[in-house]
């Protein structure tokens, strides 16, 4: 699983990035720190893992800082870990991913993380980011008013 944290762009140094990391998530010593700029948000992404999930990371930020509603819900389901994107305005509330094995624990993430930020699904179009299975979409398109893909 990608380890990764966002940082504001002027807390950014290129120098201290490795620490940087390392408060939010535990690095090994074969872990090369990277970092990709976010100017949707005016963040750095610093990262350890692999650059393909990186940059589908900083594609699912910059697609809901594009959207035009005001609630932002963005996810991508992967074989073993469901990534999370909420935003109210052009505020970000939480850039996430979460171990998932299987589609119901990943819809347990995204409503745990819905709650704990007061988003009604009812009233919310939930954006999937890449791929998703007909029958997960199905399931949420019980709760939320429309299940769309970027």
């Amino acid at each position: 699983m990608l380890k990764f944290t966002l940082i504001p762009e002027g807390y950014f140094s290129e120098d201290q990035a490795a620490e940087l990391l390392s408060k939010v998530a535990v690095l090994e010593k074969t872990d090369s720190v990277k970092s990709l700029e976010l100017p949707c948000y005016k963040a750095v992404l610093l990262y350890a893992g692999d650059d393909a999930d990186a940059r589908r990371l900083a594609e699912m930020l910059a697609a809901a800082a594009a959207l035009d509603r005001y609630n932002k819900v963005v996810v991508h389901l992967g074989d073993d870990v469901v990534d999370i994107v909420l935003a109210a305005g052009e505020k970000l509330l939480l850039c996430n991913s979460f171990p998932a094995a299987d589609a119901v624990t990943a819809q347990y993430f995204l409503f745990a993380a819905l709650r704990q930020f007061q988003i009604n699904p009812e009233v919310s179009t939930v954006y999937f980011f890449g791929e998703a299975d007909e029958a997960v979409k199905g399931d949420l398109f019980r709760h939320f008013a429309s299940v769309e893909a970027l």
